[in-house]
């Protein structure tokens, strides 16, 4: 595939470098730009999103447009700092006006995203929404069954060798923006109780027990998006 890396880089700044010139899909030639991250190299927490919106794909940045900034004021609220932080997408060039293909997500997870998570080697990664969380967990269920839980996630690493994550699955927060209440067991409320966890786990005030396995290819619920 033209674009394509080869043998993956060993640092984050040189895998970056090498994402912003990918046309491996048919997703670059319809973006302004490749979006590949945000966030320190030695950050503990990975948010990971769908794709580029219209904002990202002008900016450059992920995470930057309504719901993102949604997200920095949730993650304000948690105690947390979008700045030690680590922010990416599933794909890194924006879908043009449509949800990204399976074979899109599987060629930039494969030719990126793993590698990303190979070398930054986080304890927690938070996935927004259907599209990361059914890629890494490797599951059609939907966000609405999946979410609420930690998942122990394991992935190699840029040794060679495995390392381990806690994922944990919330809902995005274009899907928030949409769903306003915040009355108990609604999209807002669930989403501050998860943070409020995931904020807990990485402050070490609060161990998960006992975080599910991987739920590989179980078929479920679809999700809300």
């Amino acid at each position: 595939m033209n674009g394509a890396p080869g043998a993956p880089p060993s640092t984050l700044a040189a895998l970056h470098a090498r994402n912003l010139e990918c046309t491996a899909c048919p997703l670059r030639p319809g973006s302004t730009r490749v979006v590949v991250a945000e966030g320190p190299a030695d950050a503990p927490l990975v948010i990971i999103g769908e794709g580029p919106g219209r904002t990202e794909d002008q900016a450059g940045r992920p995470f930057v447009g309504p719901a993102g900034q949604l997200l920095d004021r949730i993650l304000h609220a948690a105690g947390l700092r979008r700045a030690e932080t680590y922010l990416t997408n599933t794909v890194k060039c924006r879908p043009p006006g449509r949800d990204p293909t399976p074979q899109e997500i599987l060629t930039c997870t494969d030719h990126w995203l793993h590698p990303q998570l190979s070398l930054l080697r986080p304890r927690v990664i938070v996935t927004l929404g259907n599209t990361p969380t059914q890629t890494l967990l490797r599951t059609t269920r939907g966000i609405t069954d999946l979410r609420g839980h930690w998942y122990a996630f394991t992935h190699p690493d840029a040794q060679g060798g495995q390392s381990q994550a806690l994922l944990r699955p919330l809902y995005h927060p274009a899907y928030l923006l949409r769903r306003d209440e915040r009355t108990p067991g609604s999209p807002k409320s669930l989403t501050w109780h998860d943070i409020q966890e995931v904020a807990a786990v990485l402050r070490g005030e609060r161990e998960p027990a006992a975080p599910l396995p991987v739920p590989l290819d179980e078929p479920g619920q679809p999700g809300l998006f």
